[in-house]
């Protein structure tokens, strides 16, 4: 039992490394995109280009995790926080962006590396369309990842809120108590939190992450830092 738990934490430790050289390695890159207005529809999602290091194709049956990224544990990371998806969906059909030269994948952010209307300090912002956010530190990218937010008839509202309080182990009162993990509470009953992600809007208005992204913001995030949705 004890070598089990063990060995758990030697990969749950690889992985955050991964994710954190990603990360810093990305912001290197200084991607040139910019966030636009902060209004409007925020149920598309942009179809990405193809950036240095990547192909496209179509997802096929019977095809995995291990066998797309030919068990690079690196190149999982990579093709999950690209394309906006966890470990369970893989959509038949669905255009993917897959690494195939990792050093150069690393260096892919689809968030700007700096923000010219910074509100200053600790900032999350999300970018609807496209759907990912960066957690920003004067204006400067730390790291970024993907979500998912709301729906089309649930559409997760953008504009300039505040982090309000954080709940470790919340479930939902609304939604036959379902977990919302390392929750963030930033406007009413609008959270930050761990839930599935399929690769586009599938909330019911929350904005949805990735586990690791999401134990890291909820540690990172304080009580009063601005929280930012724009559409672009």
């Amino acid at each position: 039992m004890n070598t089990m738990l063990s060995a758990k934490r030697v990969v749950s430790s690889v992985t955050v490394l991964l994710l954190l050289a990603f990360s810093v390695a990305a912001y290197a890159a200084e991607v040139k995109t910019a966030p636009s207005s902060i209004t409007g529809d925020s149920s598309a999602v942009a179809k990405p280009a193809i950036p240095d290091g990547f192909v496209k194709r179509v997802l096929k049956k019977g095809e995995t995790l291990a066998k797309i990224c030919n068990s690079d544990s690196t190149a999982r990371i990579i093709f999950l926080k690209v394309n906006r998806l966890d470990e369970r969906h893989f959509p038949l059909g669905k255009e993917v962006l897959v690494p195939v030269d990792v050093n150069k994948a690393m260096l892919y952010s689809p968030v700007p590396a700096t923000l010219a209307d910074t509100r200053g300090g600790r900032e999350i912002r999300i970018f609807l369309n496209p759907q990912y956010f960066g957690a920003y530190e004067q204006g400067k990218l730390i790291f970024w990842g993907p979500v998912s937010s709301g729906k089309k008839e649930r559409a997760t509202p953008p504009g300039k809120f505040f982090v309000n309080y954080k709940e470790r182990f919340r479930r939902s009162l609304k939604y036959e108590n379902a977990p919302m993990p390392f929750s963030i509470n930033y406007y009413r009953g609008y959270f930050i939190h761990q839930q599935s992600l399929p690769g586009r809007p599938a909330s019911h208005g929350c904005v949805r992450l990735l586990l690791v992204d999401a134990e890291r913001l909820f540690s990172w995030l304080q009580r009063s830092d601005p929280v930012t949705l724009v559409l672009h």
